[in-house]
């Protein structure tokens, strides 16, 4: 890792050095008066590609001990990224100051000039590095959330369609038999047999819609929810009741998409976790004012317990409502059952 970082500070150093000859060489053609000779050019090209690569490294090097604190604070990075670029470059401008004939007050001069370029060159890059990092946090979590969506499917296909399946087949054996020696109990076989694959359409039919991507304009928003809903109610047979207070034409596309998937993974957890029984969902849409509420009957649980980093369901309702700068309420008791409140 340490040899990665290293090699990666050496690349950046290099691309710094041609930033370096191309600062010093325009310099020169801005200032030099004498006719530029070879040896002239020699020594701007050696002159900025030392000072690029040796600012850039000594900075990657600082930055990488120093600042891996993200509590660092903005303004004790520019000042040891001023003080380190002004000294780097008087320490290698001072023999080329001195073949010019230069003062050390006039370098002094450029030097503390260079450190303030130096210090806007460090936070473009800082700024970018920032933004890389945060698509990259973001890139994580994504890859993190499909994984458990993924599992979480593999385990429904597994407990509910696959053990069906598994039924339906050994129903299908017994019902040869069935069919010649008592044709009477075959009808009441082929009726269980309706059932269990109705079963299994509808889990399948659950699947597939929360899998499809989702277009709000195509379908209207609450009869998307409406049908989220009439799902579950026919896979778990669960009372939910749905009320909506409102307009939904006072929020846009995104807020329609977060309160649909909040909505989504809240009864998923309710299946999974609550052996609750019945649910109300109400949601109030104003211009100023969205309030959506998720309540069960089910066990609850106690929230000090709940890891949530481990818990991507609340994880993933957290951080889809924080996009749209709106907050996650949960309120559970043990016994009495959880209510969600997404408020923006």
């Amino acid at each position: 890792m340490y040899k990665d970082n290293f090699i990666k500070m050496l690349k950046m150093a290099r691309k710094s050095s041609l930033i370096g000859i191309g600062i010093s060489l325009t310099f020169m053609l801005a200032f030099y008066e004498s006719p530029i000779t070879l040896y002239t050019l020699i020594g701007y090209i050696v002159f900025g590609s030392l000072v690029g690569f040796f600012i850039s490294l000594t900075l990657g090097l600082v930055n990488y001990i120093s600042f891996s604190n993200k509590n660092t604070h903005i303004s004790l990075q520019i000042i040891i990224t001023y003080i380190l670029s002004f000294i780097i470059f008087y320490i290698i401008a001072l023999p080329f100051a001195y073949i010019q004939g230069l003062s050390k007050t006039t370098l002094v001069y450029i030097a503390l000039g260079n450190a303030v370029a130096s210090v806007m060159v460090y936070l473009f890059f800082a700024n970018i590095h920032e933004k890389e990092e945060r698509i990259k946090l973001e890139q994580e979590n994504k890859e993190l959330a499909i994984i458990e969506e993924r599992n979480r499917i593999a385990r429904e296909l597994h407990d509910s369609v696959s053990q069906n399946l598994f039924g339906i087949n050994l129903n299908l054996n017994t019902l040869n038999y069935l069919l010649e020696h008592n044709p009477e109990k075959s009808k009441h076989m082929i009726k269980q047999l309706q059932e269990m694959i109705q079963e299994v359409q509808a889990e399948m039919r659950l699947m597939i819609y929360e899998l499809k991507p989702l277009d709000l304009s195509k379908r209207g928003f609450l009869e998307t929810i409406e049908n989220l809903i009439t799902l579950f109610k026919k896979r778990y047979n669960l009372v939910i009741s749905f009320s909506l207070i409102g307009n939904e034409d006072f929020i846009d596309n995104e807020i329609q998409l977060t309160l649909y998937r909040i909505i989504q993974e809240a009864l998923n957890n309710i299946v999974k976790h609550a052996n609750a029984s019945k649910i109300q969902i109400s949601l109030q849409l104003q211009e100023d004012n969205i309030h959506l509420s998720i309540h069960d009957d089910g066990e609850g649980f106690n929230l000090e317990e709940i890891d949530k980093n481990n818990s991507f369901g609340i994880l993933g309702m957290e951080e889809r409502i924080a996009q749209i700068k709106g907050k996650l309420l949960i309120e559970s008791t043990v016994g009495e059952g959880t209510t969600i409140q997404a408020i923006i």
